[in-house]
């Protein structure tokens, strides 16, 4: 396994003494290739906290963290007994605000910084950057653009370019398509799957788009009040239990199917998980 929780707590501190618990018992492996996992849960559930701790942005208080073979425990970190930059070179964190890690004068810039601060020869780093704003969607006039002049969902590219660049074997990413419409994030969560796809990387998306949760994941983790409370398939998360006891929305194409049922008496033998594959599947069954 890359990563390996083995029954992580992580205390926030605050301003009392008892501080905010925001990871309890938490104990999970991730592979390093060949997993699309969307995250999600309630809002200060624990996810972010979670994600941080997979490329040692943070430590956790009790508990360990293997990743890549390095364990990762505080008083190791504490006395600087490991390296963490072999770590966040394997596991690249894109945070949900791309302007956080945008800060250079061009995006070729911004986007070889990474590679040229592990070592890589700016010829190389640079070839690495055109390559890597090609599998994000966008050519390489945008190289000689100014980051601060894009529009969101160009931002939010270019960050991921960025990480890419890294050549990290696990891709994680903080609400990705927060604040794009319907087409720029089903263009996006194109090049994700991509991503996933052609380059044979983990990719892990935290998310509260239950449409994103059916039609993509093929893994889902669930946080409820700092615990790991789901990790399993995403079409059998959406049962009724489930929905009810950890507030979940039902996926659009399962609203759909529903309505479906109930006015028209048309029930499906499959489970669609797509427009196109619901599409499929009424041909099949009004022919």
């Amino acid at each position: 396994m890359a990563i390996k929780f083995n029954r992580v707590d992580f205390k926030y501190k605050g301003d009392d003494k008892k501080g905010y618990l925001a990871l309890s018992n938490i104990s999970l492996s991730i592979q390093g290739e060949g997993e699309f996992i969307t995250l999600i849960g309630e809002t200060g559930s624990g996810k972010t906290t979670l994600v941080q701790h997979m490329n040692a942005l943070l430590v956790a208080n009790s508990g360990s963290v293997d990743i890549y073979g390095i364990k990762v425990e505080k008083q190791a970190v504490k006395k600087k007994k490991i390296r963490l930059n072999p770590i966040r070179k394997k596991v690249g964190l894109v945070f949900q605000f791309p302007e956080y890690q945008l800060f250079e004068e061009t995006v070729l810039k911004d986007i070889t910084f990474g590679p040229k601060n592990f070592g890589v020869p700016e010829a190389e780093a640079i070839e690495t950057a055109q390559r890597v704003i090609r599998i994000v969607g966008l050519d390489e006039s945008y190289l000689d653009r100014s980051p601060f002049n894009l529009s969101g969902g160009e931002k939010k590219r270019v960050s991921i370019a960025g990480i890419l660049a890294m050549e990290p074997d696990i891709l994680i990413l903080d609400e990705p398509t927060s604040g794009l419409d319907p087409m720029g994030r089903n263009a996006l969560l194109k090049v994700f799957y991509d991503i996933h796809e052609k380059l044979n990387k983990t990719v892990i998306i935290i998310t509260h788009d239950m449409n994103t949760v059916y039609e993509y994941a093929k893994r889902v983790l669930v946080m409820r009040d700092s615990y790991l409370v789901y990790d399993g398939d995403p079409v059998d998360l959406f049962t009724t239990k489930n929905i009810e006891n950890w507030n979940l929305d039902v996926p659009d194409i399962l609203n759909l199917m529903h309505r479906m049922e109930q006015d028209l008496g048309i029930t499906l033998t499959s489970r669609p998980r797509s427009a196109a594959a619901l599409t499929n599947a009424l041909e099949e069954v009004l022919r």
